[in-house]
């Protein structure tokens, strides 16, 4: 059996459950669990996002069964805004990562931002520094220390960011530029006001976007709407 977490779940058939897992030694992928949704299952309360699991999976084609599943742990206690940051942290998971691809360290970077996210007060730092970890694991990090000529990024300089290529120096500033100044803070995390926050979070999403594309995420969707309301 194998650690593992649902990161989504629809209904399948009559009675069944159709989950997509990310696991430490698959990656992710989908998965049937008959029956999952009958009253009396012994899964029916524990495949739901968030909850550590122990599973074990047949099947050699892209749709395996759960022949095994039980609690790996408690679950990850989330409510309000934390749990549509649980569902992006899932949904970065689904759309960057490919099916059956293990990448080492990314599972535990995932579980311990879950736990962290229950228990912090400071959610977008948090946030911040698992898409950090996830461009990393996927090969895509950047210098945060060197410009694209290899010279060190200078605080009183000012930078354009391209996305898999790093700090572009610039002559001046620009609406779409960084200070090299905060650059510097962002490497160390000195994430403390909201303005370099929202730095952080605008270089984040250029440098996602490549991957990411134009398609909106359902996860910041939600989260909109539960803020409206």
């Amino acid at each position: 059996m194998e650690p593992a977490f649902v990161l989504h779940r629809w209904p399948y058939q009559d009675t069944g459950l159709l989950c997509e897992f990310y696991s430490a030694e698959q990656g992710k992928f989908r998965a049937i669990a008959k029956g999952a949704r009958r009253p009396k299952s012994r899964w029916r309360s524990i495949l739901q996002p968030f909850t550590p699991l122990l599973i074990e999976t047949r099947g050699r084609h892209e749709l395996q069964t759960l022949t095994q599943a039980e609690l790996a742990g408690a679950h990850i206690p989330l409510a309000g805004e934390r749990v549509y940051s649980g569902f992006y942290l899932n949904e970065l998971i689904q759309r960057l990562t490919s099916s059956y691809q293990s990448v080492d360290g990314l599972f535990n970077d995932y579980q311990q931002s879950l736990e962290l996210l229950a228990v912090t007060d400071q959610v977008e730092p948090l946030l911040r520094r698992f898409e950090w970890q996830l461009l990393c694991h996927l090969g895509h990090g950047f210098d945060w220390h060197q410009d694209t000529q290899s010279a060190p990024i200078r605080a009183d300089s000012n930078y354009q960011f391209i996305p898999d290529a790093g700090f572009v120096p610039l002559p001046a500033m620009t609406p779409t530029s960084f200070r090299g100044e905060d650059i510097i803070r962002m490497a160390a995390f000195e994430l403390q006001d909201q303005q370099l926050l929202n730095s952080f979070k605008r270089l984040m999403r250029q440098a996602l976007h490549p991957f990411l594309g134009d398609k909106p995420l359902r996860s910041r969707q939600l989260f909109a709407q539960f803020k409206d309301y």
